[in-house]
């Protein structure tokens, strides 16, 4: 993406129950409407439909285009928190609000749902992850530890449970370095950032804990990234992007706006694209902004509401290997894509 404009086309995959949203329903195959009882969610492909919006940029003019996506039973997914996608193109959605994982196919295919809760071996899913076999790693603020699973579902182990015992206060926010097979967690009410291989093993721990012990800082970190240079991590309550290089060492740091509540953007999303830059969801203010590496604001788009395009407590963030921003659309229930496409 170009500093002065840039293009984004994109799919919204929506339960379609709020307003104009219902109105997707109508055409929406009878197969498509499974109840939200079922362990396994199996849907036919989409119908769609398609509307235009505008994005905005303080550097200049944006274009959307957007294709929009009804998935299912309007309580399919209740308020999306965290996202990521396989080499499949599924979507690992983490939807705390509605006691599951989501993996959505969109070629219905393959979907189903790993269900969390106080009875569940998964009590609170957070952060989601996947490696380079598509299994999926999610983080449980509630028990304190990852759990895997493969690409079906199925457990596979335990991160960060010794003896039955959780390594880890309360992590969300997690990522995957698939090259370098490198887990990287965020335990955020210990300050701390931990880097694992695939196995569990403590590599790295980063953050100085509240003993005083540890280099670094961090400050309630709650989601992170990783580019082909960088590790991005969010903290502060959302209002700031710590930059490391690959071996963690610190690169620099850059604020984000905020209002005069700091916790307001505690739910934000953190992701970045193949070119290096940092995607930023406001949770409070409904907006995507985007970032150079370094901190340099290159564009922003979107506005509260339920329209395509428009967003009620953007959350989580992913950018595929093809280039395609989802953005966890927590309050509307939904997830929107846009197709990423450098500027002409």
């Amino acid at each position: 993406m170009a500093a002065t404009t840039g293009h984004f086309a994109e799919e919204g995959i929506l339960p379609a129950s709020k307003g104009a949203q219902s109105a997707h329903l109508r055409d929406v195959p009878e197969s498509m409407l499974v109840s939200n009882e079922r362990l396994v969610e199996d849907f036919e492909p989409p119908a769609h439909a398609q509307s235009v919006a505008q994005a905005h940029s303080p550097m200049g003019k944006a274009r959307n285009r957007f294709l929009t996506y009804a998935y299912g039973h309007p309580s399919v997914l209740h308020a999306p928190r965290h996202i990521a996608s396989d080499s499949q193109q599924r979507l690992v959605i983490s939807d705390p609000a509605g006691d599951a994982v989501h993996v959505l196919d969109p070629r219905g295919k393959t979907s189903f749902r790993i269900v969390s809760g106080v009875t569940r071996r998964l009590h609170q899913p957070a952060g989601v992850a996947l490696d380079d076999k598509d299994n999926i790693y999610v983080a449980d603020a509630e028990r304190g530890m990852v759990l895997v699973f493969d690409r079906n579902g199925n457990f596979v182990r335990y991160i960060g449970s010794y003896e039955g015992e959780p390594q880890y206060a309360s992590p969300t926010g997690i990522a995957i370095d698939r090259q370098a097979k490198r887990i990287y967690l965020a335990d955020t009410p210990r300050n701390l950032v931990f880097v694992l291989d695939l196995g569990g093993k403590v590599l790295k721990r980063l953050g100085r804990a509240r003993d005083g012990s540890g280099g670094g800082e961090f400050d309630e970190p709650t989601d992170i990234a990783v580019s082909h240079e960088h590790v991005f991590v969010l903290d502060r309550r959302g209002t700031r992007v710590q930059v490391m290089d690959l071996e963690c060492n610190p690169a620099g740091s850059f604020a984000l706006p905020h209002g005069p509540d700091p916790t307001a953007n505690r739910d934000s999303g953190l992701s970045t694209d193949r070119e290096g830059n940092v995607y930023v969801s406001s949770f409070h203010s409904s907006l995507i902004r985007v970032y150079s590496y370094d901190g340099r604001l290159l564009s922003a788009f979107g506005q509260p509401g339920h329209a395509v395009g428009e967003f009620v407590g953007p959350g989580g963030l992913w950018i595929d290997p093809a280039n395609r921003l989802y953005v966890a659309d927590s309050g509307n229930g939904r997830v929107q894509v846009f197709q990423l496409q450098p500027a002409e």
